[in-house]
């Protein structure tokens, strides 16, 4: 036994003495690394965007939230390659006035200077401001990617393994449910509050009935069997009232909550078009088809996606 333990400390001599006897492989080598790693401000919305450019420049745009940014004043949280020097200095406050913009200058271990210009941009909120709804629409598909399906997808092409995008034309709800086109004059505003941890915005909203003092029903009555068949739980996604939000806008992606953020909450893909306005759609499959009924039953039970598209309420 203790020739055994001498054995083993033996062993453990001789292979740390030939660990510690090889060369470092870093050993003498000096970096030429002058990078941005990571750029941030207070108020900033979403990542910065970091572009080295050449041998000896780079950019980094970003965009900030405020009425009250002193841009005269704004002191970066930043990390920069390991062993490089920077200029100005981490936590050291930083005159952005002139037009958004100062140049950083950050030397690599062997002397190599890149020069930094950081662009800083007042962000606009797409989403802020009175909203009405332009259009309340729906897409359906029965036998989605097979030969033999319909609905508003068109037909399935079996050699490209996809739809036709000319014959894809999302119907207005109100076609299979009446009482949807209680949402047709519906209204909605939003506002930004702040611009959390994660960079993205947070606000208020406010879902309110039109003038008719409606909002939509869905319920199918009759439905197949001749009772009324109530499918909110898949159609109505947009909450009623007042609630709040986050927008990723990476991922253009909302979640809203009702009330509050210990209330329900639902996500929808958020997209804007030229004109600037905006559209939310709202995934509701359900994978619930039964082939005992027809016609407006069955596009809705193989609806995909409602769309709010709203358009600013200048009235």
């Amino acid at each position: 036994m203790k020739n055994q333990i001498l054995k083993l400390v033996l062993f453990i001599f001789v292979a740390t003495s030939v660990i510690s006897c090889q060369d470092d492989p870093l050993e003498g080598v000096v970096s030429n690394d002058r990078q941005f790693l990571s750029f941030k401000i207070d108020g900033q919305v979403g990542p910065a965007i970091i572009k080295p450019e050449g041998e000896g420049s780079g950019t980094i745009e970003l965009f900030a939230f405020g009425e009250d940014i002193d841009l005269s004043s704004i002191t970066p949280k930043f990390e920069v390659s390991e062993k490089a020097t920077v200029s100005p200095q981490k936590g050291e406050a930083v005159n952005f006035d002139n037009g958004g913009s100062h140049t950083f200058q950050i030397v690599s271990e062997t002397g190599k200077i890149r020069e930094w210009t950081v662009k800083i941009s007042i962000y606009e909120p797409i989403l802020d401001g009175e909203w009405k709804i332009r259009s309340f629409l729906y897409d359906w598909h029965i036998g989605l990617n097979n030969d033999w399906g319909w609905g508003v997808f068109g037909a399935y092409d079996v050699a490209t393994s996809s739809y036709d995008p000319a014959n894809y034309v999302p119907e207005v709800l109100a076609k299979d449910f009446p009482d949807a086109a209680f949402e047709e004059d519906n209204t909605i505003e939003f506002k930004t509050v702040l611009i959390n941890e994660k960079g993205n915005p947070e606000g208020t909203f406010s879902y309110e009935a039109g003038d008719d003092n409606s909002f939509s029903s869905f319920v199918l009555n009759p439905d197949h069997q001749g009772n009324a068949r109530d499918y909110s739980h898949r159609f109505r996604k947009m909450p009623k009232g007042n609630g709040v939000w986050e927008f990723n806008e990476l991922g253009n992606v909302i979640t809203l909550w009702e009330g509050n953020k210990n209330g329900p909450s639902v996500k929808g893909n958020v997209t804007v078009d030229a004109q600037g306005n905006i559209s939310i759609a709202f995934d509701i499959w359900e994978n619930s088809f039964t082939w005992d009924h027809w016609d407006a039953e069955s596009h809705i039970q193989n609806a995909y996606t409602i769309y709010y598209n709203f358009e600013l309420d200048n009235i």
